[in-house]
């Protein structure tokens, strides 16, 4: 019997740390840094950028010549469960016109947003 119930005893702590270790995150989960652009729309001398962050305080640089404009966006991105975007006006130093706006994060051209 006794050694029944050290095998139960050590069992069940064995479950129990199985169970603490899960419950704690294995990251942090949130992280300040850049983010890429989830969409963007035209607004003649500014363009609204959205991001996959949810309220995350999201700051823009831009960088324009006459092909290019490169959007980089710095936000915090909340734990993966929020479901909501942030949005931001970026303003340009003239009309956006033919360029091309560039993620600054991907390097890529960022889907636009009709609209």
């Amino acid at each position: 019997m006794n050694r029944t119930r050290t095998a139960w005893a050590i069992l069940a702590g064995a479950a129990t740390l199985s169970a603490l270790s899960a419950c704690a995150p294995a990251e942090p989960t949130e992280a300040r840094g850049p983010q890429a652009i989830v969409g963007w729309s035209n607004g003649g001398d500014e363009l609204i950028v959205y991001v996959g962050t949810c309220h995350g305080d999201p700051d823009a640089t831009v960088v324009e010549d006459d092909e290019t404009v490169t959007v980089t966006v710095e936000s915090t991105l909340h734990d993966p469960g929020d479901s909501c975007q942030d949005s931001l006006r970026v303003a340009l130093d003239t009309q956006l016109g033919d360029r091309t706006v560039i993620d600054g994060v991907t390097g890529e051209t960022p889907p636009g947003i009709e609209g």
